[in-house]
């Protein structure tokens, strides 16, 4: 019989910061089932199979609502697996199959392959065992400016003309803020001159990209998950990865629409990558205690 090794107490910590967390993500998001599946998670390491069952039933849900219903049906059967008589995920089960089997036509039957494995919108890379992870080629920021830049446009948040000094700022000192530890971003610019309120951004930005908010100020970011990816990499993309659990990896970015950071950072890392929409001030203090470039920082990455 193969036991799970009993988290340490530091773990244990982390995990509760976690569940309390995403719980509160998905009290605001029931159909995040990515945020859901990693809180199924977490519960499931601490050992509250009451509380893996309530989150497995709400995943059944969201999966359901986004149209994933393969998905949704698996995650009832893992139920029933584990207890044949719960009545709930049965009914639930019976009324979703019942739904499906009236509305789908007889060729279009869902494969329900038990090794099947719910694929997550944001993207995933899986490194050759015996291969390094490619390194790959250095990319321009400009491109996920220009991409968030016509984002806002087509949301009229922003005109170009107010928009195009900000770039010029950018273009004019990347890179020299990136050798500070200070790099300048677009979402913060667009806070700081005052174009936009931060919280009328950010709500933008989630709907737009349908990426979670994370107030990354609250988490207790792990140093050993952020230095998985190279401090320069982290500081031109505006990105941390904040925690590991299991073989995934979540990811904070102050840009959700900068594809090419997306595939820069999975082409680097072996896990699956979930993202989430983070201040760009909270991304760069976590990423100096990280890397140790404040003074008055405490030793980083205790947990």
């Amino acid at each position: 019989m193969v036991t799970t090794p009993r988290p340490s107490s530091e773990e244990l910590q982390q995990l509760q910061r976690t569940v309390e967390m995403f719980e509160a993500i998905t009290e605001s998001q029931p159909d995040d089932y990515q945020c859901l599946e990693i809180l199924k998670e977490a519960y499931n390491k601490l050992g509250r199979q009451d509380d893996v069952r309530r989150i497995s039933l709400k995943l059944a849900n969201a999966y359901s609502h986004v149209g994933q219903v393969s998905q949704a049906i698996l995650e009832y059967e893992g139920i029933l697996q584990g207890n044949p008589d719960d009545t709930e995920a049965r009914a639930a089960l019976t009324e979703l199959e019942s739904k499906t089997t009236r509305f789908r036509p007889q060729s279009e039957e869902p494969s329900l392959a038990k090794d099947s494995k719910p694929t997550p919108n944001l993207p995933t890379k899986t490194v050759g065992v015996e291969a390094p992870p490619p390194t790959p080629k250095r990319r321009s920021q400009v491109d996920g400016d220009n991409a968030l830049v016509e984002v806002l446009l087509a949301d009229k948040s922003i005109t170009r003309q107010a928009v195009t000094p900000l770039l010029d700022q950018i273009k004019a000192g990347r890179e020299a803020s990136i050798k500070n530890g200070q790099p300048l971003t677009l979402t913060q610019l667009l806070i700081d001159s005052q174009l936009l309120k931060a919280e009328d951004l950010f709500r933008t930005l989630t709907g737009k990209s349908n990426q979670p908010y994370l107030p990354l100020s609250y988490y207790d970011v792990d140093r050993d998950t952020a230095l998985l990816v190279p401090r320069e990499v982290c500081f031109r993309n505006c990105i941390i990865p904040f925690d590991l659990i299991s073989r995934s990896v979540l990811v904070a970015t102050a840009n959700p629409f900068d594809e090419g950071a997306r595939e820069e950072i999975s082409a680097m890392l072996d896990y699956h990558l979930f993202w989430y929409l983070a201040p760009p001030s909270e991304i760069i203090t976590a990423l100096r205690t990280v890397h140790g470039l404040d003074a008055k920082s405490s030793a980083p990455g205790a947990r």
